[in-house]
Order: structure tokens, then sequence, then C-alpha cells
């Protein structure tokens, strides 16, 4: 999706992907203002870059990624890299390391082991962009006595449209009509949107280098407001999406489950009395095309819920269960491990980033539900 930024003659260009190298620094320019690696950057924004090593866009170079990416051609690691480590010279860092054999250690990656970094948003020509500054809100070209020629402020930056060339996928890869990712999309149909909430509402509170979401369980429990209500036939968990303002979850790799099992005496899990609910828009692909098998996301306001009849138990168990990274644990990964010769760099990492999927595992909300008592039974 193109964006039309507020950069004069570059606006059509700021986001036109693969990203132009650099080029030439100033000659005047100290060696910590020409470089583009994110410690650099720290040296003067160390708040900054505390926030964005604690992020996934500072993990966007995995060790499951990279497991993908030598097996791929040149052109189609670009596609990757485009989002992953957006740079030209992380492409050119990462060929490097992939024509001396050793693409698999972070350590010989170079600029692209930072994955999405500082310069994929903030750089173009060894110029820095960002949004309008902080203490007078000046917009336009900052000058004056200020590191790297000062910088072209935008309120661009703080528009959900912003982060929509990763995170709104073209038409052209809708499967059922809908694209991979379309969270832009559905943000623009949300409440918070209509309400001028943007993406960086949530996700960059105060201009934070956070992007927290699904993988952090309080933002998640954040945006979810639980309930559980029983009678004497039955009791009933639910879980409805009040403070998401795009569909829950957004993509396809995480799974959702809204769990309820009765318990015994002891208070433990009766077996084989468990009921569940899952939210998660499932594809796959049949050996030519996708195809979407379900859809049971949430759409800002919608309600999920799982209900278990009580039988002869008197307490029961409920929680949420948030499994981030299935699709790549069940899907994605479980090809590769099955495909890639055991013992290459490439299968090694691929079982590390399988691993770290299972780590990713969380549980929200668990609440002990009681069995009302019959209505009119006295003592």
């Amino acid at each position: 999706m193109p964006l039309f930024l507020c950069f004069g003659a570059e606006a059509e260009e700021y986001w036109s992907r693969p990203l132009k190298a650099q080029g030439i620094p100033p000659a005047a320019w100290s060696e910590l203002e020409e470089s583009l690696d994110p410690q650099s950057c720290g040296a003067c924004h160390p708040d900054k870059l505390a926030q964005w090593s604690g992020s996934l866009h500072s993990k966007a170079f995995s060790p499951g990624l990279v497991g993908q990416l030598l097996a791929l051609s040149k052109e189609d690691t670009q596609d990757c890299l485009d989002c992953h480590a957006p740079l030209a010279e992380q492409a050119a860092a990462f060929e490097a390391a992939r024509k001396k054999g050793n693409a698999h250690r972070p350590e010989a990656q170079g600029l692209a082991a930072a994955g999405n970094s500082c310069g994929g948003c903030h750089l173009r020509g060894h110029q820095r962009f960002g949004p309008p500054q902080r203490s007078t809100g000046a917009v336009g070209r900052i000058t004056g006595d200020l590191p790297h020629g000062g910088f072209t402020g935008t309120k661009d930056f703080e528009r959900s449209e912003f982060c929509a060339a990763c995170h709104q996928f073209s038409a052209d890869q809708a499967i059922n009509g809908k694209p991979l990712e379309n969270t832009i999309e559905e943000w623009r149909a949300s409440p918070q949107a209509a309400a001028g909430q943007t993406c960086q509402f949530c996700h960059m509170p105060d201009r934070q280098h956070l992007w927290r979401g699904i993988h952090d369980p309080a933002t998640t429990a954040a945006g979810l407001t639980p309930k559980t209500s029983s009678d004497q036939d039955k009791a009933r968990f639910a879980v409805t999406s009040t403070g998401v303002g795009h569909a829950f979850p957004t993509y396809v790799t995480p799974k959702v489950i809204l769990h309820a099992v009765l318990l015994d005496g002891a208070g433990q899990p009766r077996p084989g009395t468990e009921k569940t609910h899952i939210i998660q828009r499932r594809v796959e692909f049949d050996g030519s095309d996708w195809r979407e098998i379900s859809d049971t996301r949430l759409a800002p306001g919608q309600t999920a819920s799982v209900e278990i009849a009580w039988k002869d138990a008197t307490r029961a168990r409920v929680w949420l269960e948030v499994q981030p990274d299935d699709f790549y644990h069940s899907v994605t990964y479980a090809q590769l491990r099955r495909d890639l010769p055991k013992s290459s760099a490439a299968s090694r990492l691929i079982a590390e980033a399988d691993s770290r999927t299972r780590s990713s595992i969380y549980r929200l909300f668990t609440t002990e539900i009681e069995r009302p008592s019959p209505s009119g039974d006295h003592p």
C-alpha cells in the first residue's frame, strides 16, 4: 500500500521497496552519525534503543526466518527482508554472509541481524525522518544545532497508515476475499478508528518503541473482557473483544482457546470433561493455492464463549489459553522439519525456532466457578 507522506518530492518513494541504499553520507558527519547500527542510534536515544531491544521488531531476523531464507533465492529472500530487515544494506550483509557459507550465524550476518531496526522506518538517503518534534510540535525540515543535520518531522508517523507497509497485505494475497494480513482494513472498520485511536495509540503509547501485541499477556488481557456465569445446568465462560482495534487475533499465526473443565472433590480436573472453543483463522496450502478452512476470530465488540454441563459436579475451572505462534509450530516448522536435511544448519535453526513457539504459550483469566445451590433449597 503506497503512502503519500508529507516529505515533498520523495513522498511516493518513502515506502517503495526494496528500500534504496543510503548512499554516501555527508563528508562532515561523524562515524556515529553515519552508522546504520541501532546501537549507534542508542548513543543519543538510549530509551528508544532499550524499548526496541525488547520488542519483536528487534527479533524480526529470527532463527525461524533465517532457517527458511537459507533455501530461498536472492529474489525470494528480498521479499521477506522488505519487512524483516528492510534496509538495502541489510540485504547486502546477508547475501555476503551467504556467499561465505556462514549466513546461519548471527555474528556473521552483520547489520541484517538487527532485523526491523531504526533505519527501516527513520532513514532515507542518510536523512532522518520522524514524528513532529516532541518539544514544539514542529513539522517539516528541522535543523539547527542537531546531530546528523536535523530531521524531517511529519504527522504521518502518528497515523495507522504508516504501519501498512508491513501490516496490510495486498488484495492479490487474499484468501476467501481477505488478505492474509488485513490489519489496517480491520482497524478502519473498528470503533477505535472512529474514535481517532491509531495503531500507535495502543502499540506505541507515548512514542514508546515496544510494539507489544499478542505475545504479551498484559496487552492481550487489556483488550479483552472475561465473564463467567452459571446456573443449575451449566457453567459459561465468555470473552469479549472490548479494546482490540482489529480482528482478534489479526493474523493467522495465533491460536486462542477458551477452556472449561469440571473439578473433582480435590479440585483436580475430571478426565474427559473438558470443553473448548477455538478463536483462530485457519488456512492451509492444498498444493496449488491457499484456502481458508475457518475463521472464528472476534471483530471488535464480538464475544466467544464455552459452556460445560455440570452433571454431578459442583465446581469447574475456566481459562483462556493463548498460543501466539501456533501456525509456525503446527504447519510451517512441522513441514520444514520433515523436509530439511536433519544435520543442516537450516534444520537446526528451525528446531530452535520451533522450541521458542512452545515457550510463548500462556494462560489468562483462570477462574473457578461454583455451581449455585438449587432454588428454594433451605436448611
